[in-house]
This record gives C-alpha cells, structure tokens and sequence, in this order.
C-alpha cells in the first residue's frame, strides 16, 4: 500500500479518488478537425481532376470513348438551332465552359487558333454552356472573339457526357464516335496531335 501511496504522491495526484472516468480518448481523425478533413479531400478530387493519363495533356479515360456521341441539341448563342448529328463526316471538338472559369478563359485563344486551322471545315467546335448566363457569355464571346457554335440551353448535357467541372472537351470522330477527351485547360496542338495520331492509326 505505501508503493502505492508514494506512486500517486510522485504523479502529483494528492488522492487516486480524484480521478474522474473519462470518455475514450477521440480517433486521430476526429482530432484533426473537419477542416483537415476537408483539405485532404479537395485534394484528391483535384489530383483526380488533373489526372493526365500520363501524356501530360490532361487527357483522360471516359466510358464514352469508343461509343456513340450523346445527343446534343440546343440553342446557341445566335438564336439557331444545334444539332451533333449535323457533325457528322468531320472531327468535332465538344467544349464545356463558363464564362467566370479562369482556365476556360486561358484556354479559349486555342479555340480560336484551331477554328482557324482548320476553316477549310476538315475540324469543327462547339462550346456547351454549363453553370453560366447567357449574358455573360454573349459577353465572353463579344470581348474575346470566337464564331463557333455556343449552345445555351442544354441542362441535360452535362449528364450525358458525365462532366463534373469545366472545363472538358470531346473530341468525335468523323464517324460519330467519341474518341478522346480531356479534363482541364488544352491547347489547339494538343487537338491536333490527337487527330493525327487517329488518322495514322486507322491507316495502318
């Protein structure tokens, strides 16, 4: 008994009876707040996000590639109507943007430089709207130039082509078929490079 009492008065506990039972101690991650929590989370959706698919372009895999383009159909910008299936027999890059996102803004002169490329009509563009008001974007398009189809009013699309963020770009085939696509800012060499590796690919 007295090893005990000199154990308790080394501790600097006057009587063990002081002690009052406490709760489990907390898990590690309760410990951390949810603010941590929250960080690491942000985190890996963004790595998922960028994920490159190991070409650095930010190219990724999609369950569509390989299959048929999902129905598009909308209003654009100018009042027409637009339809993917008027595509067809010529390569269509589908990009989702909105005005307020920094990278569709820092990529949108490679929109503009691979219209231009490719007016002869051998490649096309269309960009979807996707959390944005047509007022802003009539004014993107006023400021930064651009003359491709802007569709405006196709709620749906986003989840037919399951895009999660902007910005995301398609690219289909002449054939109709979805054949790549990319998560994040690209540019027009990156479009190019992956129409000249399908054209070389197919003749072979």
């Amino acid at each position: 008994m007295d090893d005990i009492d000199e154990g308790v008065a080394e501790s600097g506990v006057d009587d063990p009876d002081d002690f009052e039972e406490d709760e489990p101690p907390a898990p590690l991650w309760a410990k951390l707040g949810t603010g941590v929590v929250a960080v690491v989370l942000v985190g890996f959706i963004a790595v998922l996000a960028t994920s490159d698919g190991g070409d650095g372009t930010g190219r990724v895999d999609s369950r569509l590639i390989g299959r048929a383009v999902p129905e598009l159909v909308g209003t654009t910008l100018d009042g027409s109507t637009y339809d993917i299936d008027s595509a067809r027999g010529t390569w269509t890059v589908i990009n989702f943007f909105a005005s307020w996102c920094a990278a569709c803004q820092a990529e949108h002169p490679e929109f503009i430089e691979f219209a231009d490329r490719h007016s002869d009509g051998s490649a096309q563009m269309v960009s979807v709207v996707m959390g944005d008001t047509e007022s802003a974007v009539r004014e993107f398009f006023d400021d930064r130039g651009g003359d491709w189809p802007v569709i405006v009013d196709a709620a749906s699309a986003p989840a037919e082509f399951v895009v999660l963020q902007v910005p995301e770009t398609f690219l289909v085939a002449p054939s109709g078929l979805v054949v790549d696509k990319w998560i994040g800012q690209i540019t027009a060499d990156t479009l190019d490079a992956a129409i000249d590796r399908l054209v070389a690919g197919s003749s072979q």
